[in-house]
């Protein structure tokens, strides 16, 4: 029909529009108005609002004029085209016509929606929209002024004292609705103070008064959601938020804060679609398109997903046209600033933090940032950033911690404690006190030493010395070897050599292997061990491994035997070949020679037992460790390495200096580790297994004190010496975990296992980041794979300490799906198998909150719960206290950790009694609260309203999501 070739013109110019080609959509738009039928006039109405979208985009003012006022003769109540000629009036000069048409979007939309009644006020005005009001003094209720007088004036200090001069007045309750502006005036102020018992008072106020105007609600619960987010409770956080779009779903503001919650956990595919949201509600939001792109770019880096990446920048490049003011210009250089660094074009990078710069020399976090690029003007930016009164209070804080860890690099305590005690000018609540009390853990930090616990957990994730973790599982299933995907090579190819048709026989035999064919897998090992050149006797040696492993499948003990014995010969190096036949060994009764070759295997576990294989130098320190007695091996250690003769020594006198190593990183005494490591690192006669573990322990100790680009380039150095050693990629999976990079941890976790596939952690780390992975991207197939093997390990680590972890994991992810009772199940399970596992309590409280109090007092007093988990006990018993308004029990459980502090960061949670403490007496100290205000949608809510008048989208049509996916996706959730 006519009406059908108009709509789809009208689509074919969306899409032009969309491309930025807006002449042509301007040419669709012609085709569909001239073929559209004049009766369709809300058809019409859409073709020419459309186009006059298009006409505004290249800046023809007097033909977006005329297409919305045609548009308008054809729909009088078009809300879009009101609001794009009223926009197009303002920037002509015509104010008067302009008020008018925002005025009857206003009545059409029976004065609902927020963003169009600011509107008017900025047309009204031309003066912020919330301090305009004291310029017409006639139009505030008496009982108000002077709480707005206070706020215009700055004077922040007088706001809750007026606020509640006026709430508590004998005649409030008689005052009209507007009243609650004055607690949500006070509540917004409270906030700011961290008084949070007193905002959520007030909060209440408002919440459970029928008098409260929608929006006046709907800003409450977003501060409250915010409030909760800010002391850690996540669930009463979202439920303020949904409360918040049941009562106005189409409220821009609640979906931009959503999803700086979601940022914050990182959980980017929600955030990313909120502020999605957010743009679609109001695509004026400067702040809520910043944040997309942002949302964005770190989604499209986490999944690999290129293209989005590319149009994340150019959406960007497009922003420089459309944001030429500042502030959000500003935003938009310092965003693409960050993106060209973080993909190391940081020429480019450094050309926009200047134009930044240029466009507001007193915007501080241009400085914070411009220091990652040239690492030699670290401090002179840094420094710059301290002097600038527009950097926050969390900026100026942030900023002193990076320059605290630099002093510290250098060993320059003292410094670092003069850094903190600058810190404290700026102080004005618990949060930013909880940093400048570090200070006394740096001068606590000084006299620390010689304390330690369950220091041997730490050492069983290294695989020297103590490399007890993957020997502890040697007696398991031992895979077959494969060289991962390689090429198919074609079996007519002239080139082929006899040892890549051998190749290409193992690969095929380990198909069969992998679909459970053991028969069929022999035959082709047996091909590839008769055409190999015996020359390639590794290669040999793996064809000789794999067909054993076949042959175990089959219960074929002797064959196993024989083939281990033949791949020893070739390679008595062979671990797999030694594990494996040490297990047949085992099972056919010969324990002796099974114990041999388990020793041979790991020699490290069997030098303590035969003395007469440690060099007499090495005694001392070894015997220390067997006795348990750490405060005595960097001593000894020290004693051997500055002996007269320690030059002389032996290569292996290397193997002291890494002992010191690893016990100065415990220690935290991290100069010292790192000259330990340079030590090994630059001498000639270190092993290549040795190189690798401290290249491990320096990456781990760069992750620690937060030095992140150092910490991979140690990996990589690592993997360079030894591609093979799965330890490397299980420690830099963990690193990738650490900053919610999902995507490499999984590889490399992946990686770890590939190498070892006895090595239960990397499984276990492996199952984790693969369920994250899997929910983080919607990919059910995966969450469901995960599970699965999972459950299959149950029967594969059937003893402690693997079968518990197991349980644990598999009720954490119970508990995703909400099948809480399940997950209960399998915690209890763990608590059978080790009644002594700390974390299972830690994780039980979450199913019963009745027993959080018992649970988390049980971990306290189990030996086994890490210093680490008894200070997330007493942070959540704080957490509860505080919440219960008992800060002097909160207190008592602070003064309580002290006897668990090990280390500077052990002392930073209890440090943070004395922030209590002095925040009681902490009043009146604020600055720049202003900007805070704008993040708001009522009362100081500036941020839309700034933006009130820019671009209107055309009509598009929506995304229909299928039923399929959508129960698909609710099912996963």
């Amino acid at each position: 029909t006519p009406l059908q070739t108009a709509q789809k013109y009208k689509n074919a110019g969306n899409v032009r529009f969309q491309m930025g080609k807006y002449n042509e959509a301007i040419a669709q738009y012609n085709k569909a108005i001239n073929v559209c039928p004049k009766e369709n006039v809300d058809d019409l109405a859409i073709f020419y609002q459309n186009r006059a979208a298009a006409y505004e985009e290249l800046k023809k003012y007097s033909s977006v004029k005329a297409d919305c006022t045609k548009a308008l003769e054809l729909n009088p109540k078009y809300t879009k085209a009101l609001l794009r000629r009223a926009r197009i009036l303002e920037q002509l000069g015509d104010f008067e016509a302009a008020l008018k048409d925002i005025a009857i979007a206003c009545i059409h939309e029976n004065f609902s929606d927020q963003i169009s009644l600011l509107k008017a006020e900025i047309i009204l005005a031309k003066l912020d929209p919330v301090l305009s009001r004291l310029e017409h003094s006639e139009n505030i209720p008496e009982f108000f002024k002077k709480p707005l007088q206070a706020l215009k004036n700055k004077e922040y200090h007088n706001i809750i004292p007026l606020c509640t001069e006026v709430i508590e007045s004998p005649g409030f309750d008689k005052l009209p609705s507007s009243k609650l502006e004055v607690v949500l005036l006070r509540a917004t102020f409270n906030l700011f103070r961290c008084n949070y018992c007193d905002a959520i008072n007030d909060f209440e106020i408002i919440l459970s008064s029928k008098d409260a105007f929608d929006d006046i609600r709907v800003n409450a619960l977003i501060k409250r959601a915010n409030l909760h987010r800010e002391i850690g409770i996540r669930h009463l956080t979202f439920k303020d938020f949904e409360l918040a779009i049941m009562i106005n779903p189409s409220c821009s503001d609640i979906y931009y804060h959503r999803g700086q919650a979601y940022l914050n956990i990182q959980r980017l595919d929600e955030a990313k679609r909120d502020f999605e949201k957010a743009v679609e509600l109001n695509p004026n939001f400067s702040a809520a398109h910043m944040q997309k792109w942002y949302a964005n770019y770190h989604f499209a880096v986490l999944n690999g997903d290129l293209s989005l990446a590319k149009m994340t920048v150019r959406d960007i490049e497009k922003a420089f046209d459309k944001y030429s003011n500042p502030p959000e210009c500003v935003c938009c250089y310092v965003l693409y600033g960050q993106i060209m660094s973080v993909t190391q074009q940081y020429q480019k990078a450094d050309t926009y933090f200047v134009k930044a710069i240029e466009k507001d020399p007193n915007y501080a976090i241009v400085y914070m940032r411009m220091w990652k690029c040239n690492f030699n003007n670290i401090e002179k930016y840094l420094h710059k950033a301290l002097t600038l009164d527009t950097l926050s209070i969390e900026g100026k804080t942030w900023c002193i911690v990076m320059l605290i860890f630099a002093e510290i690099e250098r060993g320059n305590i003292k410094k670092a404690i003069k850094l903190s005690d600058k810190a404290l000018a700026f102080c004005r609540t618990f949060k930013e006190l909880l940093f400048v009390y570090s200070v006394d853990h740096t001068k606590i930090f000084i006299d620390i030493n010689n304390q330690f616990a369950h220091i041997i957990r730490f050492l069983r994730s290294y695989s020297r010395f103590i490399g007890i973790q993957n020997a502890g599982e040697s007696d398991k299933h031992i895979s077959i070897d494969s060289d991962g995907p390689s090429k198919v090579l074609s079996p007519a190819a002239e080139s082929e050599t006899p040892s890549q048709r051998a190749q290409k026989y193992k690969n095929e035999g380990n198909v069969y292997f992998k679909m459970e064919k053991y028969n069929e897998a022999i035959a082709k090992y047996n091909k590839a061990i008769d055409i190999c050149p015996k020359e390639n006797k590794d290669e040999l040696a793996t064809f000789y491994q794999n067909r054993a492993a076949a042959y175990e499948q089959l219960k074929k003990y002797g064959s196993v035997k024989a083939d281990c014995t033949k791949a020893l010969e070739l390679n008595p190096k062979y671990i797999k070949a030694l594990l494996r036949r040490a297990r047949v060994l085992e099972q056919t009764g010969d324990l002796e020679t099974a114990l041999k070759d388990m020793t041979t295997a790991y020699p490290v576990l069997s030098r303590l037992e035969h003395p007469e294989n440690i060099p007499k130098f090495f005694k001392k320190p070894l015997q220390a460790l067997k006795n348990k007695e750490y405060h005595n091996i960097i001593p000894l250690c020290t004693e051997v390495i500055e002996s007269p003769g320690f030059d002389k020594l032996p290569s292996s006198k290397l193997e002291v200096v890494l002992l010191r190593a690893t016990f100065n990183l415990f220690r935290c005494n991290y100069c010292d580790a790192i000259n330990d490591f340079e030590i090994i690192l630059s001498s000639k006669d270190a092993f290549d297994d040795i190189r690798v573990n401290a290249l491990i322990k320096r990456a781990n100790l760069h992750r620690e004190i937060g030095i992140r680009h150092l910490t991979f380039k140690d990996f990589e150095l690592a993997i360079m010496i030894n591609p093979s050693c799965s330890d490397i990629y299980y420690h830099r999976g963990q690193a990738y975990l650490n900053i919610q990079r999902l995507d490499e941890a999984k590889r490399d976790f992946e990686k770890a296992v590939e190498l070892n596939p006895n090595f239960s952690a990397a499984h276990m780390q492996k199952w984790y980041a693969n369920y994250h992975f899997a929910v983080l991207n919607r990919d059910l197939s995966l969450a469901e794979m995960t599970v699965r093997d999972i459950k299959k390990a149950f029967d594969k680590y059937s003893n402690p300490p693997e079968c518990v972890c197991c349980y644990v994991l598999y009720g954490q992810i119970m508990f995703k799906t909400q099948q809480y009772q399940k997950g209960d199940a399998y915690f209890v399970k763990a608590i059978e198998k080790d009644p002594d596992y700390a974390i299972v309590y830690l994780l039980l409280w979450n199913c019963n909150l009745d027993n959080t109090l018992e649970y988390l007092n049980k971990v306290l007093k189990l030996e086994t719960c890490s210093i680490e988990g008894k200070l997330r006990c007493i942070e959540m018993l704080r957490t509860i206290e505080i919440q219960r308004g008992n800060i002097e029990e909160a207190i008592k459980l602070s003064d309580k950790a002290l006897k668990f502090c090990r280390t500077l960061k052990e002392l930073l949670y209890i440090y943070g009694v004395n922030a209590i403490k002095v925040h009681l007496n902490i009043k009146n100290r604020f600055g720049y609260i202003i900007h805070f205000l704008r993040s708001y949608s009522r009362v100081i809510d500036i941020q839309n309203a700034e933006e009130s008048y820019k671009r209107i989208p055309s009509n598009r049509p929506s995304k229909v999501p299928s039923p399929a996916a959508e129960s698909e996706v609710k099912s996963l959730i």
